[in-house]
């Protein structure tokens, strides 16, 4: 009798023990409440906007908007692989407003999530390394997940897990993360990113991280607070909103299919 009587008292504090877990950290139970089955991946700028490029003193000359599309395209390979629904914000080299972009992921909603993909151009060549911006605090954990692998499995610099509020972070109404995913200004990254191989590379850490937050939700990061901000305005993050027509010029070597 007394056996049973100190097991039933060891479950009802473990049950305790979880009441007051959930409340302390509610965000660790993320899987069952933002459980998701579909991704909007958002291949950054497009058509006129051209995003960034690696200038005239790299090896390769890239254009950011074709890096992601690159990118985004064969991440979406590797999520149907595993059984996720897919949808891209743009399939081909057209111009997509980011208002546009922030009103298909809220269109889709729930049981979905957007990550945008973007890489980095500064006159600072020495600038290197990858990563990932986040806003609400439901997107903290996939945030953390997808920096975690891609600073795994590239071995590039980790510039971490940032909070930034911008259009495609703080907008949408569902978990979304943005990923800079190297700098094509740097000579060493600029090469890399010239590579077939190794942005497929990118693609599938990315992938990984996308299916781990998948089965394992937030549990094991530690939950930050969510932080209420006005609706970001073009204003907000010029480097993410511009829609300026760049004349390409001939590249130094050609960009690997």
């Amino acid at each position: 009798m007394q056996i049973k009587q100190q097991k039933s008292f060891g479950v009802v504090i473990y049950f305790l023990y979880l009441v007051v877990f959930f409340f302390l950290f509610p965000s660790s139970f993320v899987l069952a409440i933002d459980h998701f089955s579909q991704v909007l991946i958002d291949p950054g700028h497009g058509g006129i906007d051209t995003g960034g490029t690696s200038g005239k003193r790299t090896s390769y000359y890239l254009v950011e908007k074709e890096l992601t599309l690159d990118v985004a395209r064969r991440l979406a390979h590797e999520l149907r692989k595993s059984g996720l629904k897919v949808i891209l914000t743009r399939t081909g080299d057209r111009f997509v407003d980011l208002d546009e972009r922030v009103n298909l992921a809220n269109r889709l909603g729930k049981g979905t999530i957007l990550v945008s993909i973007h890489f980095d151009a500064l006159s600072n060549r020495h600038a290197r390394g990858i990563k990932t911006y986040f806003w609400h605090a439901n997107s903290f954990g996939l945030a953390t997940r997808i920096q975690r692998s891609l600073v795994k499995i590239t071995g590039e610099k980790d510039l971490g897990v940032i909070r930034r509020r911008l259009r495609l972070t703080r907008n949408p109404t569902i978990p979304a993360v943005l990923c800079e995913c190297g700098f094509m200004t740097n000579p060493y990254e600029n090469k890399l990113l010239a590579s077939a191989s190794y942005r497929n590379t990118l693609a599938v850490a990315i992938g990984r991280g996308i299916l781990e937050e998948k089965r394992l939700g937030d549990f094991g990061i530690t939950p930050v607070a969510e932080i209420w901000a006005p609706l970001s305005k073009a204003s907000d993050s010029p480097r993410h909103a511009h829609h300026k027509k760049t004349k390409r010029k001939k590249p130094v070597k050609k960009l690997e299919a």
